[in-house]
């Protein structure tokens, strides 16, 4: 059971954290965007390209595909979530929900970090800080 303090500081961070998710500069997931791998241009026509959206409240983000994505699993999906972790001006960390099945728990989390106008960087949160990988968010219009 908690005492009233530890209630109290609970309430507090989960407030916070819901004010905190308020601080990222929407105008960054403006446009349609691809993301690059192995040096290939992203904004390529045959590349996948999509609209991010974050919800009013700050929790949710969506991902609005131009087509049909086919996962490793076999699904095909054209839009799917992700809530929203926590947040800074420039950083969403996102967890996918279940309707990405088959991803480890270790890549269900990740750090979504825009780098300058139009980019971003992902990072898995289960890695150390700072370890990206190579795919790189690029925004082509």
């Amino acid at each position: 059971m908690l005492k009233n303090s530890s209630l109290g500081l609970l309430c507090l961070a989960l407030i916070s954290g819901a004010a905190h998710a308020q601080q990222f500069d929407r105008t960054m997931l403006d446009g349609v965007w691809a993301e690059s791998a192995d040096y290939q241009f992203g904004c390529r026509p045959d590349n996948l390209h999509q609209r991010l959206e974050l919800s009013r409240d700050g929790k949710q983000l969506f991902f609005k595909n131009d087509r049909k994505w086919k996962m490793d699993s076999g699904a095909e999906i054209e839009e799917y979530s992700a809530s929203v972790v926590r947040a800074t001006k420039n950083v969403l960390v996102i967890r996918y929900g279940p309707e990405l099945a088959g991803i480890p728990s270790e890549f269900r989390e990740w750090e979504m970090r825009f780098i300058g106008p139009g980019t971003y960087l992902w990072r898995a949160t289960s890695w150390p800080e700072n370890r990206f990988n190579s795919v790189i968010g690029v925004k082509c219009q």
